[in-house]
């Protein structure tokens, strides 16, 4: 497994995948998508179908509109529902091993080992930005200033939406 900056790599794979929840969107989650762009000619995003995530519809929509909002990003993507990261198998077996890479962030470190024994393909682990936790504790607080520092313009308005219906989730 590799450790991975923010380096620009050529595109030596033909695919790049990830898996997780991405329910609140930040500059991580899109740094992460663009290091997969910048290494393979398409990217697929996994996004949890589990129990405690947000609508897949409203992430998969916050997802697509950021990457097709920021012009540094110009690579072919996917987003597929799955419950968890081996049902991306059929992704993976598309190609040739040597030619898919998994990303994931450096907190995953012990998925990302479990996927490289099991699929026998490339996993890049990249340093963690920010996080989920952050954002939402910047959005409690009303830290605007600070939000607009770890999240796009370009769905600023929709994270913080989706914040608000993870609050009345909880609470109901």
């Amino acid at each position: 497994m590799e450790e991975q900056t923010n380096t620009p790599m050529t595109k030596q794979y033909k695919s790049a995948l990830t898996f997780g929840r991405f329910n609140l969107l930040h500059n991580g989650h899109i740094d992460l998508f663009k290091q997969m762009g910048q290494a393979a000619k398409e990217i697929t995003i996994g996004l949890s179908t589990g129990q405690s995530n947000l609508s897949l519809k409203d992430r998969s929509q916050v997802i697509r509109h950021a990457l097709t909002k920021d012009p540094d990003f110009q690579t072919d993507f996917g987003v597929l529902p799955k419950r968890q990261p081996f049902e991306l198998a059929p992704e993976i077996t598309l190609h040739n091993r040597e030619d898919v890479v998994f990303y994931l962030g450096q907190d995953q470190y012990e998925l990302g080992k479990a996927i490289e024994r099991h699929f026998g393909i490339a996993i890049v682990l990249i340093p963690r930005l920010t996080s989920s936790s952050a954002i939402r504790g910047i959005i409690d607080t009303g830290d605007w200033p600070m939000l607009t520092k770890h999240v796009p313009m370009s769905i600023l308005n929709k994270v913080v939406q989706l914040r608000q219906t993870e609050q009345c989730l909880v609470s109901d």
